[in-house]
């Protein structure tokens, strides 16, 4: 960061361009307000990850599941999507519905399916009723109706990736954390 007394390197502890322009601003206040540089750089290294908000688990090396399930919306998706499109390896987005978005729910979710068209998603699963609206715009999409078949189907997939980055996305209704939760717990029994 650079500021007319000085400037200081920085690494943000999380993901996504919308926590750099929040570090800034935070950041600017700060300045303004006169909090030495070192002070601020410290603050913002130990802002706390907020639970379920593009939280990284590391299930394996090579082997990384975001959870983002906190909620979800259209703004947001596409945060998820440009967080997800800049990680290496095999990139998986397991999505559940957009909830609250009003009679365009169905164009909200298709236009999501488009903005992971361009992007460098390799794989999308989804689950729920509008979310099939996203698989079936994207070009290499699945969907279930089933959380037990989509979570059996993940395990099975990710068994034959050696370097992958799954990103878990939905709002509060799809309760995508389940889907999280099992395959952290499956992880732990390998």
């Amino acid at each position: 960061m650079h500021t007319p007394c000085g400037k200081i390197n920085i690494s943000l502890p999380f993901l996504g361009y919308q926590n750099i322009s929040n570090a800034l601003a935070a950041s600017a206040l700060s300045f303004a307000l006169k909090i030495p540089l070192k002070k601020i750089k410290i603050g913002l290294l130990e802002t706390p990850v907020i639970s379920r908000r593009l939280e990284s688990i590391i299930l394996e090396p090579n082997k990384i599941l975001i959870d983002d399930t906190y909620n979800s919306n259209v703004s947001s998706m596409i945060s998820a999507i440009k967080v997800l499109e800049k990680m290496p390896g095999y990139k998986i987005l397991v999505t559940g519905d957009m909830a609250e978005l009003g009679e365009k729910s169905m164009l909200y979710h298709k236009m999501i399916g488009n903005t992971a068209n361009l992007s460098k998603i390799n794989k999308i699963f989804s689950i729920g009723n509008m979310s099939n609206e996203i698989t079936k715009v994207f070009n290499n999409g699945k969907h279930f109706f089933d959380k037990k078949k989509l979570n059996e189907h993940l395990k099975s997939f990710l068994l034959k990736k050696k370097k992958f980055v799954i990103l878990i996305k939905g709002s509060r209704s799809a309760k995508m954390e389940e889907v999280v939760e099992e395959l952290v717990k499956d992880n732990k029994k390998c």
